[in-house]
């Protein structure tokens, strides 16, 4: 469509701007990634190579959109004019892009640029043979496949190879017989990809056909990063150097509704249900007419469910209501949540003397909204579906490490994250809840309780087994039972009611006046350090 003969300037860009980011390969996060956030970061490299002799990638504008890509933020697709469009947008983005010029022009060049461009500036002879197109060619028909770096000439030995095109890209080639020629025009549509340090280009023979591509090198060790990538980028598989093998990439989504997995729900469920059956809250998430609504009141439960839900991730469930029940302490004396100074006292159950509560400082926004009840606005999608679970939601699916590892099968190139135990929020874990969700209504459970249940035989196993479905995990880190909270509850509160030489209901009483807390005899802080031992000194000595 004719732009209107009224239109400025400044219309003009915002309009061609629009126009690109609709495209596929122009979406808004690419744009604004590639084209103003990276040429900011970027700037003085940009302004420095600008005039230098030999540019240096790093700390480049073109360096932080790598950046960026490997860490899943913007895509691998490029569209430079929008990218350039948006730069317009921002006056240090101009510049940065100006500087930039001589590595994009390269892009453009197409057919009448010459490959050996690429790696002429400050090379060598001899590495300038290692990249020809002849010696390419040459080495792939004589090895299958070749591998080479052509800014510095590296044939990588080691680590892991993963395609930064989708298979389909028309940035890669696939070719019945490869010529020199071939490789020429592969090389100028990839020239901006190719001078990086850390890709490769790659080449492989299979079915008759010669394949290139541009690729990423991972250390050997990252495994789960570069299957990540490659999962995003749309491999089927990538290359080993060191075991000299292909490895498969997965697609963790197709695996999240598939049978398999459905089929691992309803294993762990019916092994939790059959664990959870020995105790006497058969549910694992009731609280409403539970020991804590007999100790803290009807009144003080929303505060208390805010509490737990805050101090659950990486928390066992004895550890998490032992630490829940000090922020409820401080709520019922009138104390301040947060206590940067306080350290767990002496004589306590099960923690160390003089330490900190722990974490408390990354918790400190989900403790403050949980004790003005603001439930809805607690952070992390964990954290908020707990406390859903625990007021009562059957909908709710609190997913944690446990579930990362029943998501996952490595023998299929299928992992939940780039970090073991780990599941990425929003948009994974709204997909794992939603095959939770599916998997519950076909059991006849409510996603509460059948998430609860899958949870209890996740942990059972591996605390039994020091295995989950092929992968190796250390049992013996999974201290108690798996089961509810409260017959946690109820347990802490004998055994710290025997610890103190007092009976449960005296132990209950003075939970629930601030007088105790399932840590210790009295919570302790520098300035009630005096007040505390005064205590101590007054109690008999099988009270302690």
């Amino acid at each position: 469509m004719p732009s209107p003969s009224n239109e400025s300037h400044w219309q003009k860009v915002g309009r061609l701007l629009a126009n690109d980011v609709s495209s596929a390969a122009g979406t808004v996060k690419d744009v604004v990634g590639r084209g103003v956030v990276a040429p900011i970061l970027g700037f003085p490299m940009d302004m420095f190579n600008l005039g230098a002799r030999r540019p240096e990638h790093t700390g480049s504008s073109e360096f932080f959109g790598e950046q960026m890509q490997d860490a899943g933020i913007v895509s691998p697709d490029r569209n430079y004019k929008s990218e350039l469009a948006a730069s317009l947008l921002n006056p240090a983005a101009i510049s940065a892009k100006v500087a930039a010029i001589p590595a994009l022009a390269a892009t453009f060049a197409g057919k009448r640029a010459k490959s050996a461009d690429i790696f002429a500036k400050g090379g060598t002879d001899a590495r300038k043979r290692k990249t020809t197109p002849g010696r390419i060619l040459n080495k792939t028909n004589e090895k299958g496949g070749y591998t080479i770096n052509l800014a510095s000439g590296e044939v990588p030995q080691t680590g892991l190879m993963m395609g930064i095109y989708s298979n389909k890209d028309p940035r890669n080639l696939v070719t019945k017989k490869l010529t020199k020629n071939e490789i020429n025009a592969f090389i100028n549509k990839n020239k901006t990809a190719l001078m990086r340090p850390n890709k490769f280009l790659g080449t492989w023979k299979d079915d008759g056909k010669t394949y290139l591509d541009v690729s990423q090198k991972f250390p050997p060790e990252d495994i789960r990063k570069a299957t990540k990538f490659g999962e995003r980028t749309k491999q089927i598989s990538g290359w080993d150097n060191d075991r000299k093998k292909l490895f498969p990439v997965g697609d963790w989504d197709e695996f999240m509704g598939s049978k398999e997995f459905q089929g691992r729900m309803n294993e762990m469920a019916a092994e939790g249900r059959d664990y959870l059956s020995k105790f006497s809250a058969k549910e694992w998430w009731d609280v409403h007419g539970s020991p804590f609504e007999r100790v803290y009141g009807k009144d003080k439960l929303e505060q208390l469910i805010g509490y737990i839900a805050s101090t659950a991730p990486n928390s066992a469930p004895r550890q998490n209501l032992q630490t829940a029940s000090e922020y409820m302490r401080r709520m019922i004396k009138g104390e301040p949540t947060v206590q940067p100074n306080y350290r767990i006292p002496a004589n306590q159950m099960n923690r160390t003397e003089g330490v900190k509560i722990g974490m408390e400082e990354g918790r400190t926004k989900n403790l403050l909204k949980s004790e003005a009840g603001q439930l809805g606005d607690l952070e992390q999608n964990k954290v908020r579906e707990e406390a859903a679970a625990l007021m009562g939601d059957p909908n709710a699916v609190v997913l944690d490490r446990h579930w990362a590892r029943l998501g996952e099968n490595p023998s299929k190139g299928i992992f939940t994250a780039t970090k073991e135990g780990v599941i990425p929020p929003k948009k994974q874990y709204e997909t794992m809840k939603n095959a939770v969700q599916t998997a519950a209504k076909l059991a006849g459970r409510t996603p509460r309780d059948f998430s609860a249940d899958v949870w209890t035989g996740i942990r059972e196993r591996i605390k039994n087994t020091s295995e989950l479905y092929g992968q190796k995990f250390q049992g013996s880190a999974i201290t108690g039972d798996s089961k509810s909270y409260a017959d946690v509850f109820e347990e802490l509160i004998r055994d710290k009611a025997k610890h103190m030489g007092i009976t449960v209901k005296e132990m209950e009483k003075r939970l629930k006046s601030g007088d105790a807390t399932l840590l210790s005899l009295i919570a302790a802080t520098p300035l009630l350090s005096s007040v505390f031992q005064s205590v101590l000194d007054d109690q008999p000595s099988n009270q302690i």
